[in-house]
């Protein structure tokens, strides 16, 4: 019995000994500097770049078809309405001016006005999306290759 007993604590004495190892070994992985310890930081200057005349005139003109585009996508529902008139077709301005109140008027929306109408068939005019011309003493509008474009 008593074999049994040193054994037991021989055996204890052994597990000591390497626990007490295994504390030592962590405890100086521990102890041991850390990364940001080690790194030191530089400053860096940092220059501006600077921007070559091809790239402001490339960027120039990309602007100018941006916004050429954009006009192009800034009309009014009225403005729409007036373009879709059309149908290829040439047009006086009392004949737009009935097609365009059909689809307005059992809606409940007032019609347009001769003056509204003269208005906004200007201002498609002046973005390039229809042209008149004197016939007569009326004028009579049609749709330019962009006002095709639109439409379709």
């Amino acid at each position: 019995m008593e074999n049994k007993n040193n054994e037991s604590t021989e055996k204890d004495n052994e597990e000591k000994e390497k626990l007490e190892a295994h504390l030592e070994t962590s405890s100086e992985k521990k102890q041991q500097p850390v990364a940001k310890d080690l790194v030191t930081l530089k400053h860096v200057e940092v220059k501006k770049q600077e921007i070559s005349p091809e790239t402001i005139n490339l960027a120039q003109t990309l602007k100018e078809r941006y916004l050429e585009h954009d006009q192009f996508e800034r009309l009014s529902n009225d403005e729409i309405t007036i373009l879709e008139t059309f149908m290829g077709k040439r047009l006086f301005l009392e004949r737009i001016a009935i097609i365009a109140n059909q689809s307005r008027i059992p809606l409940g929306i007032p019609g347009f006005k001769k003056a509204e109408l003269e208005k906004i068939l200007e201002d498609l005019g002046s973005k390039g999306y229809i042209e008149s011309e004197l016939v007569g003493d009326k004028h009579v509008y049609f749709l330019t290759e962009r006002g095709k474009y639109r439409v379709q």
